[in-house]
């Protein structure tokens, strides 16, 4: 049998479509399914019981919990990253030397292995060998419990994730700092304008759809945190870590309450598209969305 011509490029893309559908849109509608049943393991009946699962999540204390950890952890790691990203996106944008090289280095925890830079900050915070607590002490400072005391668990987490993802908003901010026009500087200059002037009534307000587009992603992808703390703190010290992705991990895979599982998963896509919607409600106009 001969294959005609016409469908030959549907036949040779036909594999990804077949695995997309194995491994993605089944899985989805699948769990969907499963969040109206109660299956206690991989090996017991499902047993339908409605929105059960999504009503008794709001009264568990440790996924309300694990909802604050995350939105604190939302609000301090975007807020700092971008604040981070912004500064020296403005100063690598200036003619100055060698900075080629600085946006280079700047860049390179983005590619850097999460879990090896997860396991260097591990030991580097370690109490008793960490090279902080080392300095600390050689300064005449006590040490601190950095992954073990519920106030210094999230905040390292913060400086862990904001260290790697600072760089690849600073090239984003960056790229859009050079698509605005020279001409509105040498104009704003010719006024008598200031640097600070110019960067606040100019760069700023022709940067914000990027500084938006930033937000939207670091939002949506702070909500989704999992690998740091797993690797940090395995959600601890009492439970001060553990986000919502961490707690669905619990619940799935260490106690197999697959379909309260897969509840969390839906509720955590629902919370993260009211997040973005409310963003984009909020912030898109100023950035040019209708």
């Amino acid at each position: 049998m001969k294959l005609s011509i016409k469908n030959a490029p549907y036949i040779f893309i036909a594999p990804f479509f077949v695995l997309f559908a194995i491994f993605s849109i089944v899985p989805i509608f699948y769990s969907a399914w499963l969040s109206f049943y109660r299956v206690e393991g991989i090996l017991s009946p499902p047993k339908f019981v409605g929105v059960n699962n999504y009503l008794s999540l709001f009264q568990l204390p440790r996924f309300l919990n694990s909802i604050r950890v995350t939105f604190i952890f939302t609000v301090s790691h975007v807020s700092i990253m971008l604040i981070i990203a912004l500064i020296l996106a403005l100063i690598l944008n200036l003619r100055i030397k060698e900075r080629n090289f600085f946006r280079l280095a700047l860049f390179l925890p983005v590619v850097t292995s999460l879990v090896a830079a997860a396991i260097i900050f591990k030991l580097l915070l370690s109490y008793d060998m960490g090279l902080v607590n080392l300095i600390l002490r050689w300064m005449g400072l006590p040490g601190y419990d950095w992954l073990t005391d519920p106030k210094l668990a999230l905040p390292s987490i913060v400086i862990l994730c904001t260290w790697r993802w600072f760089g690849f908003h600073m090239v984003v901010l960056l790229a859009g700092l050079q698509n605005i026009s020279q001409e509105l500087y040498d104009a704003a200059k010719v006024d008598g304008g200031s640097s600070l002037q110019v960067t606040w009534y100019i760069t700023l307000p022709l940067l914000f759809p990027v500084i938006f587009f930033c937000i939207v992603i670091s939002v949506i992808g702070s909500l989704q945190l999992f690998d740091e703390p797993y690797i940090l703190t395995e959600g601890g010290p009492a439970d001060c870590t553990r986000s919502i992705a961490m707690y669905l991990y619990d619940t799935g895979f260490l106690r197999f309450q697959l379909g309260r599982a897969s509840a969390i998963g839906y509720v955590l896509s629902v919370i993260i598209f009211i997040v973005t919607l409310f963003q984009i409600r909020i912030l898109g106009k100023q950035a040019g969305f209708r």
